[in-house]
């Protein structure tokens, strides 16, 4: 392959070297409450902009889950916080394991990209729909949802929209923060937080271990630990590193999907009795940041990626008979080394650039080996295995190089125009181990791509309450290993899938900021999607085949009057398919694509009498969506609420929550094979992830010093307020 290196040069005579993203800043303007700040344009935010910026000077749809969020809710899955920003839903299918709905339907596809202080935790190429178990939610100080296309900026899968957890910076004062929490399902959580600063270094710990056992499914114990390590050093009064190191394991069963008459009957059942999946991330960062002068900053980041998958997945299991079926192993691993250099010069306070390059080099092993399963007739669970031979054996190195400039002009004081641009070049050198063959894959051999995203916007303070934005800005995603190399004896010319979205937006708040409101609305083309394609029966390949449009209205508002706090936010949207021909006799054009719920909502009414006591009601609704291409099967949608009350006396806390509080039946997702065409079979095409029934939640915590969530969110945060552009 050609070396993407090459970019490298070019790159860094570019304005390099932007603010450190992952610096957020909080501001004493802002009117707070104890569970969330209401005025949400007076926010600064830097996932948009890789820069500490006001909200309101922001051409993009960015949902900030804050400090106090985070403190109010206690999550102990990132869905029970990230459900509440407008047009975000992470279904929970077990065990932190989860799929994404940002501006597109629920699926397993690469149009999302999940950020640990601006920095990918996965290299491109190698998307993981549950990667957000790769997180440590103990040590987030915010959460940043950037929504819709963000390539501009990240480069790849950030289509849909980016995840950036933001990790709580160290305290000025001793901070310590202990807590437990058991479930009446099994479920057993125990975290820590400590904090403290000592003359120019300030160090914060924050971790937790997660344990399942004999939970309301069957095969669904599981075992979570993490653990991160954030150092702050001020090395001289104009220059900071900063270095954090994180370890995420998982450890869990994989108890599966189930047909339409066990979700019907028995929707604790799971067939399987071995199923499992086996994670270790580790990462390991460092930023050294310079304001060599007063109108510039510079970075230099490097990262180090560690991370193994192993598995026996469940949906890689197939009746081949009443009692036998087939199935796979796979086993993933990956290092990465990678470098981000960037910089930000500020002109007469009008004009601010941003620019950079960033390398990443990520070798990958991976290894496929066949299976044959034994299967009990008579209860239908998979009882045993055995290997039988090596499917697929490979290594590929990932290589990526991009650059990247941002420009921000504000001709007058309330008018922002922002435009920018980034270019990536990638690059696959693939090694096939086996004998290449139709399942064991072609020849060694390698691919390159590359492509240029753009993005432009304006964002103007109409009045003293009333903020407008509007963007255009586009997307991509390149062919994943996995479909580049998925076991065929020709590897497939694909092309990176290009998706164009133009938004426009308006919040507002009243000026002592006790009822603010968002509305978004956004329309996103995909095309060159890649499909399976169907050439003749038992053979298909992928091509660059279809296209989609996605259009939709994103809403959101907050409010507070006296002691009560309310919140409400969702998102109506139709997702549809353009060109869709996955054979030359199925033809889904025009039809709702699966897993696209026309409605999501999500809202909340908290009572907050005094500091003390909190107690808050909350409700959810997903809309019906079809589960299958020709749109002949549907799931009917639900509607769930949720209990959760907490109590303060000194550094004590005493915090219950009740999950489904009217014991609903639901699928967390629902999905059908059925094409439209022959007899249906639902117990063979159909397939439904159940959700938890009724669930009780009894947490205690304690708390040291200034507590661990009233830290700021920011690395020295005073340090960066005099950069804000409000």
């Amino acid at each position: 392959m050609s070396n993407p290196f090459r970019l490298a040069p070019l790159a860094a005579a570019m304005a390099c070297v932007c603010a450190h993203a992952e610096d957020a800043v909080t501001t004493a303007s802002v009117a707070t409450t104890p569970a969330t700040q209401v005025a949400q344009f007076e926010r600064i935010v830097v996932s948009a902009s890789r820069e500490a910026t006001s909200l309101r000077a922001t051409p993009a749809a960015v949902e900030r889950i804050d400090d106090a969020m985070l403190d109010a809710r206690r999550p102990s899955f990132i869905g029970q916080v990230l459900n509440t920003a407008p047009g975000v839903y992470i279904t929970d299918l077990g065990n932190e394991q989860h799929n994404t709905s940002i501006r597109q339907p629920l699926s397993y596809q690469a149009v999302y990209l999940y950020l640990e202080d601006g920095l990918p935790i996965r290299p491109v190429g190698l998307f993981n729909h549950n990667a957000l178990y790769e997180l440590n939610l103990a040590s987030a100080g915010a959460i940043e949802v950037i929504k819709g296309p963000a390539s501009s900026l990240y480069g790849a899968n950030s289509v849909g929209g980016a995840i950036n957890l933001l990790t709580a910076a160290p305290g000025e004062s001793p901070e310590l923060q202990l807590g437990i929490q058991r479930s009446n399902d099994g479920y057993t959580r125990a975290e820590f937080d400590a904090s403290d600063s000592f003359g120019a270094h300030g160090l914060r710990v924050s971790g937790y271990l997660g344990q399942q056992r004999d939970g309301w499914q069957e095969h669904s114990d599981a075992d979570k630990r993490s653990l991160s390590l954030r150092w702050d050093w001020q090395i001289a009064p104009q220059l900071r590193l900063k270095t954090v190191a994180s370890y995420n394991y998982l450890d869990t069963d994989m108890p599966g999907s189930l047909n339409a008459s066990d979700y019907a009957s028995r929707p604790a059942f799971s067939p399987n009795s071995f199923t499992f999946r086996n994670v270790e991330a580790m990462r390991l960062s460092s930023a050294l940041e310079s304001r060599w002068r007063a109108e510039s900053l510079s970075t230099l980041t490097a990262w180090w990626r560690d991370n193994s998958t192993d598995q026996l997945p469940s949906y890689l299991i197939f009746d081949t008979g009443a009692s036998s079926a087939s199935g796979r192993t796979t086993d993933q691993h990956f290092r990465s080394l990678g470098v981000d250099l960037r910089h930000r010069e500020e002109f007469a306070r009008t004009l601010r650039l941003i620019g950079g390059v960033s390398l990443d080099h990520s070798p990958v092993d991976a290894r496929e080996d066949n299976l044959a399963i034994t299967r009990d007739p008579a209860s239908g669970r998979y009882t045993g295995y055995r290997v039988v031979s090596a499917r697929r054996d490979y290594d590929v190195t990932v290589q990526s190089a991009a650059a990247y400039l941002q420009g921000e002009w504000r001709p007058v004081r309330d008018f922002t125009l922002t435009a920018g641009a980034r270019h990536d070049d990638i690059g696959y050198d693939y090694s096939n181990h086996l004998t290449p063959s139709a399942t064991t894959g072609a020849a060694s051999g390698s691919r390159d791509y590359s492509h240029t995203s753009p993005s432009i916007g304006a964002a103007w303070d109409a009045t003293r309450t009333l903020n407008l934005y509007t963007r255009y800005s586009q997307g991509f995603t390149p062919p994943e290993v996995s479909s580049q190399y998925g076991g065929a004896l020709a590897t497939p010319d694909l092309r990176p899938a290009v998706f164009d979205n133009v938004e426009a937006g308006a919040r507002w708040a009243l000026p002592d900021h006790s009822l603010s409101a968002e509305l978004t609305v956004y329309r996103l083309t995909g095309s060159d999607e890649i499909l399976s394609y169907t050439i003749r029966p038992g053979v298909s390949e992928p091509r660059n085949a279809g296209s989609t449009r996605h259009v939709g209205v994103e809403f959101g508002s907050q409010a507070r009057l006296g002691s009560f706090e309310a919140m409400f936010s969702g998102a109506w949207a139709t997702h549809r398919y353009g060109d869709y021909r996955p054979s030359a006799t199925l033809d889904f054009s025009g039809k709702d694509m699966p897993g696209a719920p026309r409605l999501l909502a999500n809202a909340e009414l908290a009572w907050v009498p005094d500091a003390r006591w909190r107690i808050a009601v909350e409700g959810q609704h997903v809309g019906a969506y079809w589960m299958d291409n020709a749109n002949t099967v549907r799931y009917d949608g639900h509607a769930l609420a949720h209990l959760r009350a907490s109590w303060r006396e000194g550094s004590w806390e005493v915090f219950g929550r009740i999950a489904n509080l009217f014991d609903a039946r639901y699928a967390e997702i629902a999905a059908s094979s059925y094409t439209g065409s022959g007899t249906r079979a639902p117990d063979k095409q159909d397939t439904y992830t159940p959700g938890a029934p009724r669930t009780v939640f009894v947490g205690l915590r304690y708390r040291f010093g200034g507590g661990a969530q009233e830290a700021t969110t920011t690395q020295t945060a005073h340090a960066d307020k005099a950069e804000v552009r409000s």
